[in-house]
């Protein structure tokens, strides 16, 4: 490999400059989020999930799992309505200058909670039955609550 004009070692003459130099040119490191913030969000996931469970107990739903992680996906809460396995992914939003939460939801989206569906299928074969795919949009500013039944299916 021809070294050309890219230097292989680095002159440290430059001393701590250098960062203050890139700065100047916009060449900054991003970094992640503050601790404090995951936590506050996957407080206001919790929270959420919480919300929904509870409008879905109300209307005659068993709660079967919730928070079910795989490595290609993740399914919120996994519900039975009257024989009919239910998957359900929970949105909230603040306010709607991200969009809806439901507007959240996106192809890859559901590509993720159809794939980690067809894995807990496969591990639980009598849940094998009927299948639906739901979303619960929840709204702080308002605040609502919207259970969209049947939003999106795992067809092709």
């Amino acid at each position: 490999m021809a070294a050309g004009n890219y230097p292989l070692t680095v002159d440290s003459s430059e001393g701590v400059d250098w960062k203050k130099r890139l700065k100047a040119l916009g060449i900054v490191r991003k970094r992640g989020k503050k601790k404090e913030e995951n936590l506050q969000k996957v407080k206001s996931g919790r929270e959420g999930e919480d919300i929904a469970s509870l409008l879905l107990e109300e209307n005659s739903l068993r709660i079967l799992e919730r928070n079910v992680r795989y490595p290609d996906g993740e399914i919120d809460i996994i519900a039975d309505d009257h024989g009919t396995t239910v998957f359900v992914e929970v949105k909230r939003r603040k306010d709607a200058a991200l969009g809806t939460p439901a507007e959240a939801v996106t192809p890859r989206k559901r590509e993720r909670v159809i794939r980690a569906a067809r894995r807990w299928l496969a591990a639980h074969p009598g849940r094998a039955g009927a299948v639906r795919f739901d979303v619960v949009a929840i709204r702080d500013d308002s605040p609502a609550v919207e259970w969209l039944r049947g939003a999106f299916d795992a067809s092709r």
